[in-house]
């Protein structure tokens, strides 16, 4: 019986899920800027409930970006303090993956491609191109990337995708075109799960020590925020 948990902080939403053999028991809250707070009593909620301890994990799966450098570091943290801890192996997914797991769930949708975009701020977006294919696996049609706003039309508009999910941020107000086909979506560590225990079952699982958050484009727009931020305090 695997026993897998399953962490995602990558945006406003904080998100534990936990599959124990057949039983799965998830938490779920869209607080901005409460991660630190809401995330470890999640955690403790969901080992609680099916009784278990931290060193009865297999493994545990956790969204590595992009997204908010803050959430990023907080679920991280989190994780290699169980994983060194314990010494339990780690499965890093794409939050741009996750993204489309969850629509899929959300809306029972087997196939088509899906773009997935989240906001980096100045006019930038982390973008992720994938196919939903009817065996319910997700394919990376590219490497998730960092690109401007009109990049993003450009490519939506070359590509005619199923769907456009995430954080559209101002996007639509230069491409209001495009609203129709968005859907917002904040990812679920519960659509972690079904990934984690496939990439455990085929001995995927590593070392915390191996993996390195991804950022892409979004610490680059808040460093570049920062600096303007400092300039203006310095002026005045």
């Amino acid at each position: 019986m695997t026993t897998i948990l399953a962490v995602d902080t990558s945006t406003e939403a904080c998100s534990v899920a936990l599959q124990i053999g057949n039983e799965t028991i998830a938490k779920f809250a869209d607080e901005p800027r409460s991660h630190s707070r809401l995330l470890m009593p999640m955690v403790q909620q969901v080992l609680a409930e099916a009784q278990i301890k931290v060193n009865q994990l297999d493994a545990i799966g956790v969204s590595i970006g992009p997204g908010s450098f803050t959430g990023l570091r907080i679920g991280f943290a989190a994780v290699q303090g169980m994983a060194y801890g314990a010494d339990i192996p780690v499965i890093p997914i794409s939050t741009l993956k996750l993204m489309v797991a969850t629509y899929s769930r959300q809306q029972n949708t087997a196939v088509g491609e899906i773009t997935a975009l989240l906001d980096a701020r100045m006019s930038e977006f982390n973008l992720g191109r994938y196919k939903l294919e009817d065996n319910n696996q997700i394919v990376a049609l590219e490497d998730d990337r960092p690109v401007s706003a009109e990049q993003v039309i450009a490519l939506i508009e070359a590509n005619n995708p199923s769907a456009i999910i995430g954080d559209s941020g101002n996007l639509f107000e230069t491409a209001p075109q495009l609203a129709d086909q968005f859907t917002q979506i904040y990812p679920n560590a519960i659509d972690i799960l079904p990934m984690a225990l496939q990439q455990f079952n085929q001995g995927l699982a590593v070392n915390i020590e191996s993996i390195d958050l991804v950022y892409l484009r979004g610490t680059e727009a808040w460093q570049k925020r920062k600096r303007l931020r400092a300039s203006a305090e310095e002026v005045n």
